[in-house]
């Protein structure tokens, strides 16, 4: 395919960026195709060494969480939770258990986690835990958690109706102990070293109110054992960075230090010309990965005239995993909703010919394809989102490419398989 992709006029990579810019790699001497990038405060990602480390305000960031490197694209998220690391402090309700800070060396390569440990005895609800009340809209609660002495962690509510999910540290799985309606989702990833970043995602709506958010101790997976088991006082699971967003999903981790922190979405902008971009014909190619099931609203990647009437894009919808591509002129729209709920990263492609054909490409396979009637006309410019401002893109890329000229199905079944 790297011969292929030498026939394009534009290429993007998670490559070179500096200050405000994501750097194309193709035209290398045409700063044109160059993104203007903004994101206007402190945020983070997993680097190549697999732990978490802050990025400064404007740089982009390449994320290598679950393995290659590519582009991090995130809306705006604020963590509720005024102290995400420091669990000493007494803003937190532990409930027949303790805290003690822990040398051991946590997902940031220093050493800021602690140990949640049960009191010596028999009892129930080995916590540390939160109130909040009054929300609305969807909450995601994650916690990472590492093993010691016990291989479970529980995230779970308390009141209005209880809601749990156990964590198991050993294997990476999870059990659902809940048939609450508030209960929406829950996910474990793998951080490396044994830490684990354990989420669940909550509806306040199906509640009388939220309670109580607790991280939990448990002996077992099933969810009964939370209630009594036997502590020695010592015994326990490293915990650390603890995060609560009103977000359906998990976003990359906030750290704070005595006050809840807002991280800037990440925007991405305005690259190409005329001169490499043709409205005559040509191909628009990406490898991609949206930020699964929900997203806040319309998440697209475009090439477009600077507004929303001559672009062409793909875009995933809230609620609906579904990657959408779509052709658009003053003349006409051509939607087509792909039938791939993927939500690991998708290498498609679009077609198109004006007042002749386009083509439709998801990994490997033409979905779609048919007659084109209008002509595009004055594209100049690709972004991450659907027209300069609009539905910016929620997720990862590898790799962003156009072609001045339409390429032929057997390039196009090389360029997009997986």
């Amino acid at each position: 395919m790297s011969n292929l992709l030498e026939k394009a006029s534009i290429i993007t990579t998670p490559t070179a960026y500096s200050d405000g810019f994501i750097h194309s790699v193709k035209p290398s001497e045409n700063p044109y195709a160059d993104f203007t990038f903004t994101r206007n405060n402190i945020g983070t990602r997993v680097n190549s060494s697999g732990n978490i480390e802050s990025v400064g305000v404007d740089l982009p960031r390449i994320d290598y969480l679950g393995g290659n490197g590519s582009w991090l694209f995130e809306p705006q998220s604020q963590n509720l939770i005024d102290y995400s690391e420091d669990f000493s402090q007494g803003y937190f309700t532990l409930t027949n258990a303790s805290v003690s800070s822990s040398t051991i060396t946590d997902p940031t390569e220093n050493q800021n986690s602690f140990k949640l440990i049960p009191d010596n005895g028999t009892g129930g609800n080995r916590s540390i835990g939160r109130s909040f009340i009054n929300l609305t809209g969807l909450h995601t609660f994650t916690c990472f958690a590492k093993k010691a002495e016990y291989n479970y962690l529980t995230l779970r509510t308390r009141n209005g109706p209880n809601t749990a999910v156990m964590f198991n540290l050993d294997n990476g799985t999870f059990n659902v102990n809940s048939t609450s309606a508030a209960f929406v989702s829950a996910e474990i990833d793998d951080y490396g070293n044994g830490w684990y970043r354990c989420s669940v995602t909550l509806d306040p709506s199906q509640m009388a109110n939220v309670g109580q958010l607790f991280v939990s101790l448990s002996v077992g997976i099933t969810g009964n054992e939370t209630n009594s088991f036997s502590g020695d006082g010592l015994s326990g699971v490293y915990i650390f960075g603890m995060q609560f967003e009103e977000k359906s999903y998990q976003t990359s981790y906030i750290p704070t230090n005595g006050s809840p922190v807002t991280r800037a979405a990440d925007s991405a902008i305005n690259a190409g010309s005329s001169d490499l971009i043709s409205s005559t014909e040509g191909v628009f190619y990406a490898e991609l990965k949206n930020i699964a099931e929900y997203i806040d609203g319309q998440s697209s990647i475009s090439i477009n005239d600077g507004s929303a009437t001559n672009r062409i894009m793909f875009f995933k919808s809230s609620g609906n995993n579904r990657l959408v591509f779509q052709i658009k002129n003053a003349s006409e729209t051509i939607n087509f909703t792909s039938a791939t709920t993927n939500v690991g990263f998708d290498k498609v492609a679009i077609k198109w010919v004006s007042t002749d054909t386009y083509a439709f490409w998801v990994n490997g396979v033409e979905v779609a394809g048919g007659d084109l009637n209008g002509t595009q006309v004055g594209m100049n410019n690709i972004d991450f989102s659907a027209d300069d401002i609009s539905n910016p893109f929620q997720g990862n890329v590898k790799c962003v490419a156009v072609f001045k000229e339409a390429l032929t199905d057997a390039e196009l079944t090389c360029l997009t398989t997986i």
